[in-house]
């Protein structure tokens, strides 16, 4: 066939070609949020269906308690919190774990945290994580608005609580200014650490950890982002200290009054070991360690940290009760050009983008 016969080609069958590729785009999408919303409902439906909610699968379960003569001293008078925690224990029995549950437990009788445990696995690898996280906001949805808890922590079976008198309340943004957060995160030299992270109550967390467990059909969309705040990873989520002396304290290691521990890895194979031996010491409950909130630096830095973020986001143009979220939308976006500009070798293209930005 000549070039003038293939140039000339009946129109027909490059509309063949587009209408397949556009039946393709039509319905490969709305399968996938389909997959999503199926997911959610059956988490919902196993929620509904089963005769225990998720606070009370601990009593449930067939696993025995690890025996530890531990008892918390002081007022075990249950008060009300906002906020929830959230752990998943499940698998072979694990005497260390089953031990710092037991110190989780005690700081949540203490104050006023309803405790949610997971004690079957309920997806293969790691997704039993974010699916147990969204069937208990669910249930919490479920509820009365007044009646229901605003966060929940979630904390992984290596974290040892070291100060049962700090609330976590105390963690939660500043209102109303900071109400758009629903995201309170930490990260290591690694990247973002999920063993302990704050999570709101709310539609957009159900969208995120729908989006999180379908993460291998669809891509979750970027403005999670936005409503996300990386917070001191000593908050909750701290580290071992290093024990030589002289040594200064880094932002990610624990310190005394501090919350808890999170023994995170596992390079020397001892990770029992060393939880046993800070379990010892929070069992002891020495006066060095088991500090009210009001006697530890917390909420000094808890409101410096907020005060900074304010003042930063009123620095980018960003207004302190954050109007709308299109003016999020255009602030990111413009960011977003901006790193776009630094990459980019051609002048021509640069004055485009230049001219873009000073439009917006």
């Amino acid at each position: 066939m000549s070039w003038t016969a293939k140039k000339n080609k009946p129109a027909r069958f490059e509309w063949r070609r587009q209408s397949i590729y556009s039946k393709l785009c039509r319905y490969a999408r709305p399968r996938l949020i389909k997959v999503a919303l199926l997911g959610i409902l059956l988490v919902g439906l196993w929620i509904r269906t089963s005769n225990i909610s998720p606070g009370r699968i601990l009593a449930q379960a067939s696993v025995p308690a690890h025996k530890t003569s531990f008892k918390l001293e002081g007022n075990t008078n249950p008060r009300e919190s906002a906020v929830g925690k959230v752990h998943a224990v499940f698998g072979e029995l694990n005497p260390t774990y089953e031990r710092a549950l037991r110190l989780h437990e005690a700081h949540s009788l203490q104050m006023g945290h309803p405790v949610f445990i997971l004690r079957e696995r309920i997806l293969s690898g790691l997704w039993s994580k974010p699916a147990f996280v969204l069937a208990t906001i669910l249930q919490e949805m479920s509820k009365p608005e007044d009646v229901r808890l605003k966060w929940l922590l979630w904390v992984d079976a290596d974290v040892v609580v070291m100060n049962p008198q700090i609330p976590l309340d105390v963690f939660i943004p500043p209102s109303p200014e900071f109400d758009y957060v629903n995201l309170l995160a930490t990260g290591d030299r690694h990247g973002l650490n999920d063993g302990c992270f704050l999570i709101k109550i709310k539609d957009w967390s159900v969208k995120l950890l729908s989006g999180v467990i379908s993460f291998h059909h669809f891509k979750p969309e970027r403005y999670w982002r936005r409503a996300v705040v990386k917070v001191p990873q000593y908050w909750f989520n701290a580290y071992l200290p290093d024990q030589n002396e002289g040594h200064s304290l880094r932002p990610h290691e624990f310190r005394p009054g501090g919350l808890q521990i999170h023994f995170a890895g596992n390079r020397d194979g001892k990770r029992p070991e060393h939880m046993a031996s800070w379990m010892n010491i929070a069992e002891q409950q020495l006066p060095e360690f088991r500090k009210p909130v009001e006697d530890t630096s917390l909420p000094d830095e808890i409101r410096k940290f907020w005060g900074h973020l304010s003042e930063r986001r009123a620095a980018k143009g960003i207004s302190a009760a954050l109007a709308s979220t299109e003016q999020v939308r255009k602030w990111l976006l413009k960011s977003m050009l901006q790193r776009m500009l630094k990459r980019i070798p051609k002048w021509g293209i640069k004055r485009k983008v230049k001219r873009t930005l000073k439009v917006s």
